[in-house]
């Protein structure tokens, strides 16, 4: 069943599920503010959706897809289920608490000023994502591939919590750098 260009409340979204026979895709739906607190998202398509302010606390979200969806703002903490995509989304100010998105591939996905506590991220790939600002304290992010994300401004806590991310030696030495203000001189070129 594909909805295109809808808009939907929590209460409206939960009878289309409710009634679907078919695997649901939305493409260009607003579904801003809707509460869907533990719904059962498996295998729902959103693609270039406005999900602003969206409740998915504690949602199964196995083999859900988010392309090119805004979620600014949404609550999705403890969302749960394998399988599930995200790319070339905007959580902007997401809330993420102990969400579960291992083995993830999270490519352009924008989570500044995102709340990513607790969040299993392993061996996720976050190739062209913005993690400025993002709260990342006690974040799983063992074998997480952060090589091609903007990392931003970093302390002692937030190197802290990147333990076991994969990151280039570029970004290593401009944590250096930026921890310590020392001046870094590459030796393998003479």
């Amino acid at each position: 069943m594909e909805l295109i260009e809808e808009m939907y409340d929590g209460p409206a979204f939960r009878e289309v599920l409710a009634a679907a026979t078919d695997a649901v895709s939305l493409v260009r739906c607003d579904l801003r503010g809707a509460d869907l607190r533990d719904a059962d998202l498996t295998e729902v398509t959103f693609t270039d959706c406005v999900l602003d302010g969206i409740r998915l606390d504690g949602a199964s979200v196995g083999g859900a897809s988010f392309v090119g969806c805004r979620l600014m703002g949404a609550s999705m903490p403890h969302t749960r289920g394998l399988g599930f995509t995200m790319q070339r989304s905007n959580l902007f100010a997401a809330n993420l608490v102990g969400a579960v998105l291992a083995n993830t591939d999270l490519t352009g996905c924008r989570f500044t000023e995102a709340v990513l506590r607790g969040a299993d991220l392993r061996s996720s790939v976050f190739d062209g994502c913005e993690l400025l600002g993002a709260d990342l304290y006690a974040a799983k992010l063992d074998g997480a591939d952060l090589r091609g994300a903007a990392l931003g401004p970093c302390d002692l806590d937030r190197l802290r919590a990147m333990k076991g991310a994969i990151i280039t030696t570029l970004q290593a030495r401009d944590i250096v750098i930026e921890l310590s203000g020392v001046t870094v001189i590459d030796n393998s070129t003479g």
